[in-house]
Parts: structure tokens; C-alpha cells; sequence
């Protein structure tokens, strides 16, 4: 018997790893290229084929210019992947329809977009504002790391000011938020 479209999200994301380098170019516009490792735990039934990430393909109402550069397993194969629009995102569905995943998996998505910070009339800065893992998994998060290295070509603009938020979209609760000698770190457990 096929699984149902509930029963498809009866897996776990044991580890998200998402590294983050802001840089800009030589137009002075802001760049960010992505690696996010997300390791997930699949029941040993033949329900899923793989998982579905979806990357903002616009920001702040402007496109990002999204690439997505690579779609790797752990010991850096290829894995097969298409992508598809939905709600103003690309949606990397990686897996092979012929086979079924079971157990532990690790997706290493690589990507590159630009024009992510902006200017903010409240604060008086540029600012990159970022939702890092999304807010529409249907399957429970077990640990995020988040580690954003800031280039040295903008490291002189830091102003001192950062904060982390975590939850639902719009949450003003606060997470910790760690400098490092090149950026940021930031981590959570247990989303739902």
C-alpha cells in the first residue's frame, strides 16, 4: 500500500547545519553563498524518497538571483534533484522516485544569492535580516546549527548590534547568539 501525504512527514531532522558567507561584490551588492548539511532519520518502511527544501527565490519583494550550485550526500556524491517554483520559492526536491530512503540520510544543498541585506529606516542601518531554516517543515528539527562568516571585505561595517529569534514566523522570542572571530554562530533545539 502507498503511504498517505501525512505519513510522508513521519520522519525526523536530527541535524541542520547551515553556513552561511556574506560578502559583497563589486557593485557593492551583498552576496550570500549557502551550504546547509541537513541529516534526516526515515522510518524502515518504504514511505519517502528523499526530502523537499524550499529556497526563497526573492527577498524584501526583489529577486535574489537564487542558484543553487550543487546537491551532494555526505561523501560529497551527487544525488538526483529537481526543483520546481511554489509560493515564491525553489523547491529542491532531492531523491530518486525509484528508490526509497530508510534510516539516516545526510543532503548537503549548496546555493548563491545576492541583494539579501537592506536598509532599515528604524535602526538607520544595512541589515541582513534572515529567516535561516524556514518556518514551514512539517517535520520536527531536533538540532540547528547556524554559523554565518562575515567576509573581511565588510567586517569593518559591523556596528556591534545583533540578535537571533526563533519559533513561528514573527516570533520576538530570543535565541543566543555567539560572536565568533569571523561572524556568528547561533543554535536550537527541539523545533516543531
Amino acid at each position: 500500500a502507498k503511504a498517505d501525504a501525512a505519513s510522508l512527514n513521519d520522519f525526523t531532522i536530527t541535524s541542520y547545519d547551515i553556513n552561511y558567507h556574506l560578502s559583497k561584490d563589486t557593485e557593492n551588492r551583498s552576496v550570500l553563498k549557502t551550504a546547509e548539511k541537513i541529516t534526516a532519520s526515515f522510518p524502515n518502511i518504504d514511505q519517502n524518497h528523499g526530502i523537499e527544501r524550499a529556497v526563497p527565490r526573492s527577498h524584501d519583494g526583489h529577486s535574489v538571483g537564487l542558484k543553487v550550485t550543487a546537491v551532494k550526500d555526505e561523501k560529497g556524491n551527487k544525488l538526483p534533484y529537481t526543483t520546481y517554483e511554489s509560493n515564491d520559492n525553489e523547491v529542491v526536491r532531492i531523491g530518486d522516485a525509484d528508490k526509497y530512503v530508510h534510516g539516516a540520510q545526510t543532503y548537503i544543498i549548496s546555493y548563491d544569492q545576492r541583494d539579501i541585506t537592506r536598509f532599515f529606516r528604524d535602526t538607520g542601518s544595512d541589515e541582513f535580516y534572515w529567516d535561516t531554516n524556514g518556518t514551514e517543515w512539517r517535520v520536527p528539527i531536533q538540532n540547528l546549527s547556524v554559523s554565518v562568516k562575515i567576509d573581511d571585505t565588510i567586517k569593518q561595517n559591523l556596528n556591534g548590534n545583533s540578535a537571533c529569534y526563533k519559533g513561528i514566523a514573527g516570533s520576538s522570542q530570543q535565541c543566543e547568539i555567539t560572536k565568533t572571530e569571523d561572524g556568528f554562530k547561533i543554535k536550537a533545539q527541539n523545533l516543531y
